[in-house]
């Protein structure tokens, strides 16, 4: 005794000093970063989000102005701008109503797109050439003219063209791409060869259509498609090159050999060989952001259609099992019968009877009323056959099916009580039911809603014939619950069937003659 006196004592008793390996967890506890500790920069953003909270609140509780009643000439101006402003956006709206999967129609739509692009970028291509020259070659401008309107015709041809085709759409594709990337680099040229040099506006004219490059990559950079402006950059990159050394600067004039070149464009013109290389810089620099905003979106659509083919290849089997669900709900459920009807009539009448004597509300009596015969008033709308032929679900009709499901999920549950009561009588009647059988059907619907229905549904079975059976008297069905029964129901609920028992067995008697 007195060892293990002292062993505890031992156990209890403080250390002197803490071991090494506890120091060295409580020093890695202390060099650990506080995950609630609120730095500088939080507390700036938290600055902000105030900031930009309080403008939403000012501006969501702006009292509304009082407007007179416009007139009938303004209601009609306000109705053509809102049209016009609606066919505006769809010309340039990528994928109103086109499905994303389908790689034919996405192309088909962004091509559309692109074309109405090209047109009015010809127009302003056709402008900067007709203002941007001090003495315009109506001509060129005339055959510049002609080049675009045959472009965009035999685009709207290769687009249009039925069949429509996936290889016809990535043709359109690239001439659509290859046409404002030439045309942005010719009319560049053209402004600079046109416009007198050291002018300032002629600066300003050649600073516009050296932007008419940029623009045409975003143009093309539209298309999503990564692989596409990666090719035409480098073509790009070759042609404002020699643009550079030809037309900005003539350096074949210098070009007699590589000395008289390097004294040029290093000792004698140095901003010229600054001049193109940041120019260079700056288009290489600009293609890194675009390219990488290009393949981002290019993946995120991927990632999109993955999602999307995992989510219809889910709707086809939801609907599937969904189907298969409901064909079995139809098979086991007696709405084809009309005794089936009767008796699921007079069940929901005495269970929604029994909640009114056992206190509940009118409300909570309705609804074991409507549950009780669910099976038989609402089978009818589990039918999916309008959807079953359906590719593609939208938003509507996903939550339609969702709506039957949950309602599904109900019959079904109502089925397992009809089924538990069935099985319950049979099992007593057979003498096979024992502890466990017991004990296993108390699990299923346990609730006092769940409970009234199925006393009702054992009495109902009790009054009616069964292959195993014959149609029991109200007395005798009386006693086989308080005697056989009384395990599967709380004795509150029992109790107040028994105790009203003969008017129960009135109002069952007159529901079966107005039911026959």
């Amino acid at each position: 005794m007195a060892k293990k006196e002292r062993d505890l004592e031992d156990f209890f008793k403080k250390a002197d000093s803490d071991p090494d390996e506890l120091k060295e967890y409580v020093e890695t506890l202390k060099k650990e970063e506080d995950p609630n500790r609120t730095t500088r920069i939080d507390r700036i953003a938290l600055f902000f989000k105030s900031v930009v909270e309080r403008i939403k609140s000012y501006s969501s509780t702006d009292k509304p102005k009082k407007r007179s009643k416009p007139s009938i000439l303004k209601k009609r101006l306000r109705i053509i701008y809102k049209r016009i402003v609606k066919r505006a956006r769809d010309k340039f709206h990528f994928e109103s109503g086109v499905d994303i999967l389908d790689e034919k129609s996405v192309l088909y739509r962004r091509n559309r797109v692109i074309k109405n692009i090209l047109i009015v970028t010809n127009a302003v291509f056709l402008i900067f050439t007709l203002l941007g020259s001090q003495d315009p070659n109506y001509i060129v401008i005339f055959g510049f003219g002609v080049l675009m309107f045959a472009i965009n015709t035999t685009l709207k041809r290769i687009i249009r063209e039925r069949p429509r085709t996936l290889l016809k759409q990535q043709m359109a594709m690239y001439i659509a791409s290859v046409y404002i990337l030439l045309a942005s680099i010719g009319v560049y040229i053209k402004l600079r060869v046109g416009v007198a040099p050291g002018t300032e506006g002629g600066l300003s004219i050649t600073l516009a259509g050296y932007g008419l490059v940029y623009f045409a990559l975003i143009v093309i950079a539209l298309y999503q498609n990564a692989t596409l402006l990666r090719i035409l950059f480098k073509w790009v990159l070759v042609l404002m090159t020699i643009v550079h050394v030809t037309i900005m600067y003539p350096l074949y004039n210098y070009a007699d050999s590589i000395q008289t070149l390097f004294d040029y464009l290093i000792i004698e013109n140095p901003s010229v060989t600054i001049d193109i290389l940041l120019r260079t810089l700056v288009l290489v620099i600009f293609h890194i952001a675009l390219y990488s905003s290009v393949a981002i979106g290019e993946m995120m659509n991927n990632k999109r259609k993955e999602e999307l083919l995992k989510r219809r290849d889910m709707e086809s089997d939801f609907k599937a099992v969904v189907g298969d669900v409901f064909d079995v709900i139809g098979v086991f459920g007696p709405r084809s019968h009309a005794e089936g009807r009767h008796a699921a009539k007079r069940v929901a009448e005495l269970a929604s009877r029994l909640g009114n004597v056992l206190g509940l509300s009118p409300s909570v009596c309705s609804e074991i009323y409507d549950y009780s015969k669910i099976h038989i008033d609402r089978i009818d709308d589990l039918s999916i056959v309008e959807y079953e032929d359906k590719e593609v679900l939208d938003e509507k009709d996903y939550q339609v099916i969702r709506d039957k499901t949950i309602l599904g999920s109900v019959i079904i549950k109502r089925l397992q009580l009809n089924q538990k009561s069935e099985d319950i009588v049979r099992a007593h009647f057979e003498k096979t039911a024992d502890k466990a059988f017991t004990e296993r059907m108390k699990r299923i619907q346990r609730t006092q809603e769940g409970q009234i229905i199925l006393l009702a549904e054992i009495y109902e079975i009790l009054r009616q014939p069964r292959n195993y059976k014959t149609a029991l008297t109200h007395k005798r069905a009386v006693e086989l619950l308080e005697l056989e029964f009384k395990d599967y129901f709380e004795p509150y609920i029992l109790d107040r069937f028994i105790k009203y028992n003969r008017e129960f067995e009135n109002y069952y008697q007159r529901q079966q003659q107005k039911l026959a």
